[in-house]
């Protein structure tokens, strides 16, 4: 109500807003957290940096003393365009603010993170305002990652949050027009994967986009340049002569045989829907991960099911795939990865397990190795036997001729006693 002045009249008038207060670590852990993921809700937020709370309100409070400092901003909700904060979301939940990066909050994630700005990516502009469904299944899944399943007695999660990249661009030519984005890209070496790209699926598209983009990946990791920092001839390179796998020059080696993993986690349908997606883009991608039989039927084979075979997986993609609900509830090490190859069953595996090849020249070679051993024991226990029979063949021979001479020397003397005396005619 105003007086006669025009001034504000009431219990609250004169009264200012109390700003919201927070710690340096919670804003530091916030702009770290949005450094990496780029959108994200405060429940995310905590999800990853402050696990054991039950309430995202210290979050939020850093979250707003950030936009008060002109670091982060909110753009929309998970609602979507067409929602309203606060009511059910796409997938029954309540909806909540999304909140993304500014330029000048992109720079202190850059610094709080303490990463190459090269690798920070964009700030997100206008990310939130359609609900950012995608971006909230990566976070999800990443989340998963880190924090592990939910189940009891599922194994902890993996890596940190400095193990991630998202939305991260893989040239296909050196235009630099067409590339492969991984959804997100995870590193850490210490719990054996140096390198895994990641791909977040919510069946809204064909089938045979998502083999395409396992296709995609196959010709990142086929490209090869020359090294870097060795001078150009202004000539063309002919096939692999003084030239690098391309990938190799964006990440570090992995010592690992082979091209760098792909893992597909789906979401957005039935358990049933998504596993007939996982059989359908498997087998339209089949030309890009199957390995390369090389048969060997000529040992103790009566039918070609009967022989040896080893799998060559040399420039293939090693794919695997869950769905996010799996995943949720076991986490990365639990048995929720189907590895697409062949030979290798319909039951989940753990994800080191997922990733190891199976059938390799390797085991053949020492399968083969095994058999030519069992063969040369075989071969020496046979000759060993034949000598010992022949011995006993000889042996019985010689006392049979011994016993034949000695009956006819016994039928001589015989003779000779049975026949009569000659007269003496002196």
């Amino acid at each position: 109500m105003a007086n006669g002045a025009g001034s504000v009249t009431g219990p609250k008038a004169g009264k200012q807003a109390r700003r919201p207060r927070s710690s340096v670590s919670d804003r530091h852990d916030v702009l770290r957290v949005l450094g990496v993921l780029k959108v994200a809700t405060a429940t995310q937020i905590m999800q990853l940096v402050r696990p054991h709370l039950s309430d995202n309100k210290a979050i939020r409070n850093a979250l707003l003393v950030l936009q008060a400092e002109k670091k982060v901003i909110s753009e929309g909700s998970t609602a979507g365009p067409a929602g309203k904060f606060g009511a059910p979301d796409r997938r029954g939940e309540p909806s909540q603010k999304l909140w993304g990066l500014t330029p000048f909050g992109l720079d202190a994630a850059t610094k709080a993170l303490n990463r190459d700005p090269d690798l920070m990516g964009g700030y997100a502009r206008g990310a939130g305002t359609g609900g950012a469904p995608h971006a909230m299944a990566v976070n999800a899944t990443i989340v998963a990652f880190i924090r592990g399943g939910r189940a009891p007695g599922s194994p902890a999660g993996i890596g940190g949050l400095e193990a991630w990249r998202t939305e991260v661009p893989h040239p296909l030519s050196s235009s630099g027009k067409r590339n492969v984005r991984a959804d997100a890209v995870f590193q850490d070496k210490t719990a054996g994967v140096p390198l895994l790209m990641v791909e977040v699926d919510r069946a809204t598209e064909p089938a045979h986009v998502l083999a395409d983009k396992v296709g995609a990946y196959a010709d990142f990791y086929a490209r090869r340049v020359r090294p870097p920092g060795m001078p150009s001839t202004g000539r063309g390179t002919i096939g692999d002569l003084n030239t690098v796998p391309f990938w190799e020059t964006l990440y570090p080696r992995t010592g690992l045989p082979g091209w760098p993993p792909l893992a597909i986690v789906l979401t957005g349908a039935g358990p049933t829907a998504l596993t007939n997606r996982m059989l359908t883009v498997g087998e339209l991608s089949r030309e890009f991960w199957a390995g390369t039989e090389h048969a060997d039927y000529s040992y103790g084979a009566t039918d070609a099911g009967d022989g040896d075979f080893y799998l060559d997986f040399t420039a293939k993609v090693p794919l695997v795939m869950t769905t996010l609900d799996r995943l949720q509830q076991h986490g990365p090490m639990g048995p929720v990865w189907f590895r697409v190859a062949q030979h290798r069953g319909g039951e989940p595996e753990p994800l080191l397990k997922a990733l190891t090849d199976t059938h390799t020249a390797a085991e053949y070679h020492q399968r083969r190795k095994q058999r030519q051993r069992a063969a040369e024991v075989a071969e020496a226990e046979k000759q060993r036997r034949e000598a010992a029979e022949r011995q006993q063949l000889d042996e019985q021979q010689a006392q049979t001729e011994w016993f034949r001479k000695r009956k006819r020397k016994m039928k001589k003397l015989a003779g000779l006693w049975d026949k009569p005396k000659a007269t003496d005619r002196r």
